[in-house]
């Protein structure tokens, strides 16, 4: 997949696009990705997409989210797209007409000859363009349009914000359904303290990006992929407390019936189950007792 800048010397011809953050990835984003795929017709598939939400930048406020850029072009990726082109967030951008957004840069710099949105897309300034908008100007600017309808989980649409409180929640199975696939972490290991060597528990110790939105501290049922490989694990999101004095969020993962050594790997977190919360033990025997039993309770629920 190509990473493209968004800048003068962009110039791609005869695309399929489809536009937006995609948080997430979830299951209705994969429909659209779909659609696209199947109407490419040997065309490159774009997905020209922005980090921050347009209404948080503009507010200045910091937002959190569901999936990090690396982890945003990793599954799209995995979904076939062609190329991937981040949009500027600057208040010139943002504050591009309807007719502006569509002749400078879905046309001249995207090359788009089939756009594929949702019911409920909106671009341009002050959201002032729609998909009536689109469908109105079809013959004027030369594209066609393909609609896809939002996907549904218990009579609800599927949402970005819908699963974002559901993460908080800690709710990872309905995260998971509705996203159609692991919420994950993905990161670099970091060199720890080597407790866990120390006590026969090695872990993978990961730190989340600051924009990453986190479920709640505490401990969960994992899956921790290595390279191409897949192993049951168990992971804590937390400080650690019994064994650490600063606020520092890791993702200490241990991967079961695993021994090598993978300090500066990229390794994903996928997440099944949350088993308990975090919690401060009066000593590091009381700790290792309990991740034993957390070991076997994650070991059962994978039967």
């Amino acid at each position: 997949m190509q990473c493209l800048s968004f800048d003068g010397a962009l110039q791609l011809n005869n695309t399929i696009v489809t536009v937006g953050k995609f948080d997430g990835l979830h299951k209705g984003h994969e429909k659209l990705l779909d659609i696209m795929k199947n109407n490419a017709n040997g065309r490159q598939k774009v997905v020209l997409t922005f980090e921050t939400e347009p209404k948080a930048f503009l507010n200045d406020t910091g937002s959190k989210t569901i999936v990090t850029e690396q982890e945003k072009k990793l599954l799209l990726e995995a979904q076939g797209i062609d190329v991937y082109v981040k949009m500027p967030m600057t208040k010139e951008f943002l504050g591009l007409t309807p007719e502006q957004f569509i002749k400078e840069i879905l046309k001249e710099k995207i090359g788009a000859s089939t756009i594929v949105c949702g019911t409920d897309f909106r671009f341009g300034a002050k959201a002032g363009g729609d998909v009536e908008y689109l469908r109105e100007n079809r013959d004027r600017f030369g594209y066609s349009l393909i609609v896809i309808e939002k996907e549904q989980y218990h009579h609800k649409d599927i949402s970005s914000s819908a699963i974002r409180e559901k993460i908080v929640q800690g709710e990872m199975a309905e995260v998971n359904e509705m996203l159609d696939h692991p919420y994950s972490i993905i990161g670099n290991v970091e060199q720890g303290k080597h407790l866990g060597r120390k006590i026969g528990l090695p872990t993978a110790n990961i730190i989340p990006e600051k924009t990453k939105l986190l479920p709640p501290r505490g401990v969960y049922r994992t899956v921790v992929v290595v390279g191409k490989k897949r192993y049951h694990a168990i992971s804590n999101i937390g400080v650690n407390p019994t064994v650490e004095n600063g606020n520092r969020i890791k993702v200490e993962s241990h991967i079961l019936d695993y021994q090598e050594e993978i300090y500066g790997e990229v390794v994903q977190v996928l997440f099944y189950e949350f088993i308990r919360p975090e919690q401060d033990f009066g000593s590091v025997e009381e700790l290792t007792a309990q991740i034993r039993k957390d070991i076997e309770t994650c070991k059962s629920r994978w039967k």
